[in-house]
């Protein structure tokens, strides 16, 4: 992409970025996110003049298009599957996946500046990457699916299920938070772990395995060490660039909203483990607590990699979410911005 060439412009970004990222908890108290997704949009709308590649979903959707990149696999009831910070569609346990595939049609979605998207359109924010999940499920020829949404993935999910709520028939939130400011800020030294670029010498592989770790419950990645030698390669094989990486944390700084929760009208189950250094358990509890009728499942002694972490439990909330599904008519309220 054009912009990414131009040394001033990158390093004028990640200053934006890094800006945002540092005043968040603060900012959010005083309508702080706002500005910052303003600021995002007036970005977005002053680089639009002169770069023809970079079109808004509006343009593609009518084209049964998507601005992303997805995986799509199995059969069955459609499921959407929508990653955290800096994960792709690949960053998905293969047991776990292959299991799903024999129940369900899964599309696994890219998001903008991950996988095979990280030329998407950028600057963006999370109604943005919404609105990618939105075009991925009609460019599939997808009425409305199952969506479940992991980290950052669960914010994605919830703004799709608003925004675009004929699509989705149920939700898993896993391992992520309400809109600001009802949200509880994570532990600010996993984050700057998180955030850092690997040290001089170290290859990727041992960066990944250290920074992923980090995030799991103390001990388990040392009991599971399989789990993570997957989780690595797969990271390997597609890694995000850190202009995503600071891309996708800009978009959450900016989300905000929480009021809207309570327009949110399928069944949903929020699974939220204890031990979560990045989104502490308490969002778990506030998010099931905003969305109408949502089912809350903690799970004990669980880090932030829920899904690698406790995957029964997953495939289990995924079962019960079938159910309700099937039991209970959609009530639909149109969409909410």
């Amino acid at each position: 992409m054009t912009s990414s060439r131009n040394p001033l412009r990158t390093a004028v970004r990640r200053a934006q970025a890094a800006a945002a990222l540092a005043v968040a908890p603060a900012a959010d108290r005083r309508g702080g996110s706002a500005l910052v997704d303003l600021g995002i949009r007036v970005e977005r709308c002053a680089r639009a003049p002169g770069d023809g590649a970079r079109r808004g979903v509006a343009a593609v959707l009518g084209r049964a298009s998507a601005p992303v990149h997805w995986h799509d696999g199995g059969s069955g009831k459609p499921l959407l599957l929508l990653n955290g910070w800096t994960a792709s569609g690949l960053l998905w346990p293969s047991d776990w996946l292959a299991d799903l595939e024999q129940r369900h049609r899964v599309l696994r979605m890219d998001n903008r500046g991950a996988g095979w998207s990280r030329s998407a359109p950028a600057p963006f924010t999370v109604a943005d990457l919404a609105d990618d999940a939105a075009a991925v499920l009609r460019a599939g020829g997808v009425e409305s699916a199952i969506v479940l949404g992991f980290s950052m993935g669960g914010m994605v999910a919830q703004e799709l299920a608003l925004r675009h709520p004929d699509l989705v028939t149920g939700l898993v939130l896993v391992g992520t938070r309400p809109p600001a400011a009802a949200h509880v800020p994570g532990d600010r030294h996993t984050l700057a772990v998180a955030m850092r670029p690997p040290a001089p010498g170290q290859s990727l592989a041992d960066h990944v395995r250290a920074t992923w770790s980090v995030l799991a419950a103390p001990g388990f990645a040392a009991t599971h060490p399989e789990v993570l030698d997957e989780l690595v390669d797969q990271v390997v094989r597609r890694p995000t660039p850190y202009a995503g990486v600071l891309a996708q944390i800009r978009a959450v700084a900016g989300w905000h909203g929480a009021h809207r929760c309570g327009h949110i009208a399928v069944p949903t189950v929020v699974l939220h483990g204890t031990r979560d250094p990045l989104m502490p358990v308490g969002n778990g509890m506030r998010l099931a607590r905003l969305i109408p009728g949502a089912k809350y499942v903690e799970l004990p002694g669980v880090g932030h990699l829920v899904i690698h972490e406790a995957p029964n439990a997953v495939r289990e909330a995924l079962t019960t979410l079938g159910h309700r599904t099937a039991a209970a008519p959609l009530r639909r309220t149109g969409g909410v911005a």
